[in-house]
């Protein structure tokens, strides 16, 4: 086994670690998908042919982690792209809100955003891209542990152990997270 995709094998047993400890049920699966593009870039995902993950509540997580190694650092595992999707279909026709996270913008939205699938309840409001989904809103850097504690305690998914098993959990593999996480600015830089 190369050591690229050994660092690629620990990071997609740790999150599926997480999200078997909490949110996905037995049976569900996060796969780590390699290709063309080299040995040193991967695709963390759903079960084969699909980004979507089973979640405890019969909803779906689409989950879609694009990594690579960076030589110019010493090789370390990056995240290039990151985007989790609560939807309540396999298909994401119904989807209800997205995180997305960008290492590298191209465009005017921000490279850390969630996006909402509702209505206004304020009726002088109209977006300039039409409708909410279309908005953009800025965030920090979200990570898998985020996801699944906002599943778990805004949208009332089961988990698979006591909280006091999974919340010692996250917030361990979130703190390494965090001392590791690339942050960027808000906006395009010029």
């Amino acid at each position: 086994m190369s050591w690229a995709y050994a660092a690629f094998a620990a990071f997609r047993e740790l999150v599926h670690f997480v999200l078997s400890l909490t949110v996905m049920p037995p049976g569900g699966e996060v796969v780590l998908q390699t290709g063309p593009r080299g040995r040193d870039r991967g695709n963390l995902v759903g079960r084969i042919g699909s980004d979507r993950v089973p979640l405890n509540d019969g909803r779906w997580l689409r989950v879609l982690v694009q990594l690579y190694l960076d030589a110019a650092d010493g090789g370390k595992l990056k995240v290039d792209k990151s985007l989790f999707q609560y939807q309540l279909d396999e298909e994401a026709e119904r989807w209800v809100f997205r995180y997305d996270y960008l290492r590298n913008p191209e465009d005017q939205h921000p490279s850390s955003h969630v996006q909402v699938r509702g209505i206004f309840t304020e009726e002088d409001v109209v977006p300039t891209r039409g409708t909410l989904a279309r908005v953009h809103f800025p965030t920090g850097r979200v990570n898998v542990e985020a996801i699944v504690r906002l599943l778990v305690e805004q949208f009332g998914v089961a988990t698979n152990a006591l909280p006091q098993v999974w919340r010692p959990v996250l917030a361990e593999t979130e703190t390494g997270f965090l001392r590791i996480a690339h942050r960027n600015v808000s906006g395009p830089r010029a």
